[in-house]
């Protein structure tokens, strides 16, 4: 007896939907690692893959949900990361396994724990630009991106993304572990509305120096950092910024390593002069109660403290670099005991000079102190203002640590982050730390 609605194109409907449907719960299931060993041979031979089942989970049943061959190590050769689940676990979490081609032998340099939403297809792994990316959903339309990078017996975070999506807009927030640099932008309907480049320079207490891949120096060189005078700024040999700082109880330190073809003093006080600012701003509180609330009394702006000190630098021989002052209360600053504790040199160099400025804590900012256990934030904007021709002044350029920076608006800065003893700026896993400890143990430390 012939049945019904099952010949013909109804038969390879439903025999189609019948392999959809397994496909698709196929998909939402990890795989055993010798499921994986196949692919894995396109780029390690078989004892490469018996190093990297004796140092996975022993012992234990395991699936992978994601996996990628790349340089992530800079040698040129292939290396691995895993996404392992382990089902007898109740927390809804994976582990990412991460392996580098050691002369040979691939080694596990790192192991992160990371959780997930709902599925553990929300955290997956590839490797490009010498980059380890690790990609997990923190919440709903909301993603983070971790990139990472072996150098030198460190797993180093390199950069950090984070993209929120609300309708046709998004928002993505870029940070450079490795250059400073920390990138913004507004994306709606596929057009870029808005974007701004800036630096975080990490400060550390004088006479500590971070090792490892630790970045410490951020560099303004491209035109991103050139926010006016773009048109006249021939590149990084015309004007270009290294920044670095430091602090202790009293006093913050910043050099400036400048770049410039043909530094530019100045004939007289007011005459057109190269000039390295530094920018400060903080918000200012109010010790009078706040009025009573109405319905039709509009937000106010915050207010804020802006402190600029600059140095014009001199012909570095008779004319002696000058300190400037800008500032909405420079009357006040200047009658101040702390403006009289700033110091400044300049100093000649081959193809530049360097700058360096020492400046009292209390003076850019009236509550602020060195930092306890939590790092200050402190809004910050370093420029230079580069003179070409001094007959010609409207030709300067700024080189700037904001894309957008304007020094009457705090939201165009920066930021210089005081980081507490033994806290640093970024993150780094060595993978000789227990090698070491038990050497230093043997030897008696």
């Amino acid at each position: 007896m012939r049945t019904p609605c099952l010949s013909g194109v109804p038969v390879a409907i439903a025999v189609l939907g019948v392999v959809i449907g397994s496909t698709a719960l196929r998909a939402q299931q990890g795989i055993s690692f010798e499921e994986l060993a196949p692919r894995l041979r396109q780029y390690f031979d078989e004892s490469m893959l018996s190093d990297v089942r004796l140092q996975l989970p022993q012992g234990a049943v395991y699936q992978v949900w994601g996996w990628d061959a790349g340089d992530f190590s800079g040698d040129g050769y292939p290396d691995l990361a895993l996404v392992l689940r382990l089902p007898q676990e109740r927390e809804r979490r994976v582990w990412v396994y991460a392996f580098i081609d050691q002369d040979g032998f691939l080694l596990n340099v790192a192991q992160l724990r990371l959780p997930y939403l709902e599925l553990p297809l929300e955290v997956g792994v590839a490797i490009r630009d010498t980059l380890c990316f690790v990609t997990q959903k923190l919440r709903a339309r909301l993603w983070g991106m971790r990139a990472y990078r072996y150098w030198q017996g460190n797993f180093v975070l390199w950069q950090e993304r984070e993209m929120e999506v609300s309708g046709t807009q998004s928002r993505e927030r870029w940070q450079s572990y490795a250059t400073l640099e920390r990138r913004e932008r507004l994306v709606e309907s596929g057009q870029v509305v808005r974007e701004r480049h800036s630096i975080t320079l990490p400060t550390y207490r004088r006479g500590y120096r971070p090792v490892g891949g630790y970045a410490q120096d951020a560099l303004c060189m491209r035109v991103d950092f050139v926010p006016r005078g773009a048109y006249y700024w021939s590149g990084p040999e015309d004007a270009s910024l290294r920044l670095r700082a430091a602090y202790d109880e009293r006093f913050l330190y910043i050099a400036a390593w400048v770049r410039d073809d043909a530094p530019v003093a100045g004939r007289c006080d007011t005459c057109p002069a190269d000039v390295f600012w530094t920018w400060f701003a903080s918000r200012v509180v109010s010790d009078t109660p706040a009025p009573a609330k109405s319905k039709r009394r509009r937000p106010t702006a915050p207010a804020w403290d802006i402190v600029g000190i600059g140095v014009r630098i001199g012909d570095f021989a008779e004319q002696l670099p000058e300190l400037l002052l800008r500032s909405p209360r420079w009357q006040e600053l200047q009658r101040d005991p702390l403006w009289r504790e700033c110091r400044t040199v300049v100093q000649r160099r081959p193809q530049g000079y360097v700058v360096k400025l020492r400046i009292p804590l209390a003076l850019i900012h009236s509550q602020l102190e060195a930092p306890g256990s939590e790092p200050v934030p402190v809004h910050f904007a370093a420029m230079l203002e580069d003179v070409d021709n001094e007959f010609r002044p409207e030709e300067a350029s700024w080189v700037c640590t904001s894309s957008d920076f304007r020094p009457e608006i705090p939201e165009t800065y920066g930021e210089l982050l005081l980081l507490p003893q033994g806290q640093r700026y970024g993150e780094l896993r060595n993978i000789f730390v227990a090698e070491i400890a038990e050497q230093l143990f043997r030897m008696g430390f």
